[in-house]
């Protein structure tokens, strides 16, 4: 009997009938569990216990260095079928006996959890397929929202007294900007910041939009303002709002009339710095009824020599370089504006915004810069 596990751990952690033959297949040794199934076998050949062993097929798997499987039946009155796998060691060969019906067990089971993978796996590459599709179609509506949005609000407006910018973070941005011209000459212009992202941002600034389309043309900029709460009123999802700052620059464009509502304030620069800050005159649209805007007046201010800065709270947070980094108040932008400036001159704007597409932004970023010279 074998008695040492240390040379056959695992047989023996497993429990597998095990036996070593000489090279006629007589028992040398075996260990219990082959004892207690085949009884006492020692001098004797595994072959008597067979029905089916084959000397020419062992004799070919042999020089094929192959092992050799055989069914063996165990002299008791369960007539349970074993296969002896032989496998030639040292001078004769070891045999490990196996269970066939368990074996045939454990086959049916991997069958079984084979189908079941595969099915998994069908079920899986399927949802796949249907999340690829989905996926494609959110892309494809993004685009196309981006494409509108695009149209609705063009990220550069230029015209020869005005230079504005729009950098959206997300295919969907809050922040719009629009101008429209007047018959005599002015020019009416709008920026504004939604409060919130996605498709309800979104619709806001389309609405706003063309309220503004509708309305720029009144006589006051308060006037605008009343106008677009109107046209509004009842159209405001719950919690939005629409901070706005309202420009009309003159026909002769030496002067500007500002109504800011609710956006950081206005800049007015020289070239050696700021000579106004124009704080916001009343809330952002969208909080109250019109007849709070009726009574606000627009400053007015000459942009001789000087030039109006508006923009929205993304400025403030925003990243122009590694020492402009966030903002307090809007006089920090101003002394960010005179540096950039005097480094770039009329080049400033693009500098500007290069340098936002290099760091970080966190939020959208609108910026307009009004002259007189053209």
């Amino acid at each position: 009997m074998i008695s040492s596990q240390a040379d056959h751990p695992i047989i023996e952690l497993f429990g597998l009938p095990y036996a070593q033959l000489d090279e006629a297949l007589v028992v040398v040794e075996m260990n219990r569990q082959f004892a207690d199934v085949f009884g006492e076998m020692t001098g004797r050949a595994v072959t008597e216990l067979s029905r089916d062993f084959n000397d020419r097929k062992f004799q070919r798997r042999l020089a094929a260095g192959q092992s050799y499987d055989f069914t063996i039946i165990p002299p008791n009155e369960r007539r349970v079928q074993y296969t002896l796998a032989l496998k030639p060691h040292e001078d004769g060969f070891i045999g490990l006996a196996t269970d066939t019906s368990a074996a045939a067990k454990t086959e049916a089971m991997l069958e079984s959890y084979s189908e079941l993978i595969e099915k998994q796996n069908r079920e899986i590459k399927a949802k796949t397929e249907q999340l690829n599709i989905w996926r494609e179609r959110i892309e494809n509506e993004l685009q196309q929202a981006n494409e509108v949005q695009d149209l609705l609000v063009p990220e550069h407006l230029v015209r020869p007294n005005l230079d504005a910018r729009c950098l959206a973070l997300h295919e969907l941005s809050g922040d719009f900007h629009e101008f429209a011209s007047h018959d005599d000459g002015q020019v009416t212009f709008i920026t504004g910041d939604v409060a919130g992202k996605g498709i309800y941002a979104a619709m806001m600034l389309a609405q706003t939009l063309t309220a503004f389309r509708a309305c720029y043309s009144a006589e006051h900029l308060h006037d605008v303002a009343v106008q677009i709460v109107d046209m509004l009123d009842g159209r405001f999802p719950d919690g939005l709002f629409v901070a706005l700052t309202l420009v009309r620059q003159s026909a002769d464009k030496q002067t500007v009339h500002v109504l800011n509502l609710g956006n950081p304030d206005a800049l007015v620069m020289e070239d050696d710095g700021m000579v106004a800050e124009i704080p916001s005159a009343g809330p952002a649209i969208g909080v109250l009824p019109s007849v709070i805007y009726a009574g606000l007046e627009a400053t007015t201010h000459s942009l001789t020599g000087r030039r109006l800065y508006v923009f929205s709270d993304g400025v403030l947070d925003g990243t122009f370089g590694p020492q402009y980094t966030g903002f307090d108040t809007s006089a920090e932008v101003a002394e960010m504006l005179k540096t950039f400036r005097d480094q770039h001159q009329d080049d400033a704007m693009n500098q500007l915004f290069e340098m936002v597409k290099k760091f970080k932004q966190i939020d959208d970023i609108t910026l307009a810069c009004f002259n007189a010279e053209g």
